[in-house]
């Protein structure tokens, strides 16, 4: 823990503008604001957080805030707690905090949360983290990351007035995938996430179906979208893959090269015109706001705010904006080929789903005859491996499933497959970065949760995925 952090101020009032908005569903926008790196002098960085505050605060037009970032653009950033020390004490329950797990134990994830409390900063949103950029497997395999899950359990564990959400990446499509996301969103609510956090992404119908799904689970807790106003700098670094998660399909791939071509400034307005369009489906579909990325900058806010304003009064009925948003898009195929899994084929027919719309037949992947050969005898031999030592039989776990010898083993609520062999270590499902067909968004290596998903299948234990509460292995 960083010996720097100023906040020790315990806030005692009740007020928590955030959470009023999201619960009464006030559509709003949050402005993402990064953590700076290292690097970078805080205290100028801190300036600009107050200049930001200040473009906010004299937003008029529609009820704004900030959702301040951790660890996301660089891997050696600042202590979110020490950046946010430069926002007003009392305004504080305005903005939204997203922790980041990366390089926290459970013990230093524990005091982060109680300087959030302390400090007045009440609405967080939990995150695995990412690999920073550049960084490869056994880079980030060397590194601590405590699981979004777990942190959200301490938060309701020990810090019952904090606000706290869960991020899902509803971007998926081929149906393990899609579902191992819900299912973990599902398990973040059960730990006590009362709100959550859509991933970047373009595709409205993936934005309408997590909405459906929710709403067919019985779960109608609020959501808000993240949307990303792009460049071409960083439409070049998604196209490349060098964003974890996140994909543009071929045919939006076309569209953005083709808008390129022209000046900057048509470029932007193009990207301007998404934004809009975005925005206003987001509250049509159900979302309680949206959290906007890429406009750092006082005068980009302002616009900002404008333009949605405008777009939220432009399209006040769906089959207005639904018409408006596929002729923009020129009825573009937002799916990344080959894959094109849509849970529902009722999507945008209308805004809000009519009775129980029908799931579409999902072909699930199956365990092959050497993982359940794997899983009959790991189970066989490690069945008691969670009450025992983590060096009892370690040689023989190491080479059946990966063993790093964990404080606290959990083959048994893992399918015996060791979650230290995770680049994260995740064990209660998959980060957001998968890449499509599930592979690790650090290598070409599938995803472990894509065989657990098989195995929890075969023993037709699925419902384990969203029940089951997996400790930190720490």
């Amino acid at each position: 823990m960083d010996s720097g952090i100023q906040l020790e101020m315990n806030f005692e009032h009740n007020r928590n503008r955030f959470k009023s908005r999201i619960q009464s569903g006030e559509f709003f926008v949050l402005f993402e604001v990064n953590t700076p790196s290292r690097q970078a002098d805080l205290d100028v960085s801190a300036e600009r957080l107050r200049e930001l505050e200040f473009a906010v605060s004299a937003i008029r037009s529609l009820p704004v805030g900030l959702a301040i970032t951790d660890k996301y653009t660089a891997g050696e950033s600042w202590h979110i707690c020490d950046f946010a020390a430069a926002l007003s004490p009392e305004d504080r329950d305005m903005h939204l905090f997203i922790l980041s797990g990366r390089d926290s134990d459970a013990q230093e994830m524990q005091a982060t949360l109680q300087l959030c409390r302390n400090s007045g900063m009440a609405n967080v949103l939990a995150v695995s983290g990412n690999a920073a950029p550049a960084e490869n497997l056994r880079q980030t395999a060397g590194r601590k990351f405590c699981e979004s899950v777990n942190t959200i359990h301490y938060a309701r564990e020990d810090f019952p007035e904090l606000f706290v959400g869960g991020a899902v990446n509803p971007y998926k499509y081929t149906p393990g995938e899609l579902y191992a996301q819900y299912f973990k969103l599902i398990k973040k609510i059960n730990q006590g996430a009362e709100f959550f956090v859509a991933n970047f992404g373009w595709d409205m119908m993936k934005l309408q179906e997590l909405r459906w799904y929710m709403s067919s689970r019985g779960l109608h807790i609020p959501g808000l979208a993240r949307l990303m106003m792009l460049t071409p700098e960083k439409f070049e670094s998604i196209a490349a893959g060098k964003i974890p998660g996140i994909q543009i399909s071929p045919d939006f791939q076309i569209i953005l090269q083709n808008e390129l071509k022209y000046s900057f400034t048509q470029f932007e307005a193009a990207q301007w015109r998404r934004i809009q369009l975005q925005a206003a489906g987001c509250k049509l579909l159900g979302y309680n706001g949206i959290q906007l990325a890429g406009l750092e900058r006082p005068d980009k806010i302002k616009i900002a705010a404008a333009r949605i304003r405008e777009a939220l009064e432009e399209f006040q009925h769906f089959d207005d904006w639904r018409k408006a948003y596929q002729e923009h898009l020129a009825r573009a195929e937002m799916a990344p080929y080959p894959y094109r899994f849509y849970l529902f084929n009722q999507l945008f027919s209308s805004a809000y789903p009519e009775n129980s719309p029908r799931m579409n037949d999902a072909q699930m992947p199956e365990s092959s005859r050497v993982e359940k050969w794997y899983y009959n005898l790991s189970k066989f031999m490690f069945a008691h491996a969670g009450n025992q030592s983590p060096d009892e039989h370690y040689w023989s776990k190491h080479f059946l499933v990966g063993c790093s010898r964990c404080n606290q083993c959990r083959l048994p609520d893992t399918w015996y497959i060791c979650p230290k062999t995770c680049p994260k270590g995740l064990s209660n499902g998959p980060c957001g970065g998968t890449r499509p067909g599930w592979h690790c968004e650090l290598s070409e290596h599938e995803c472990i949760h894509s065989r657990i998903f098989r195995l929890s299948r075969w023993k037709d234990e699925v419902e384990k995925l969203e029940e089951n509460y997996i400790p930190s292995g720490n």
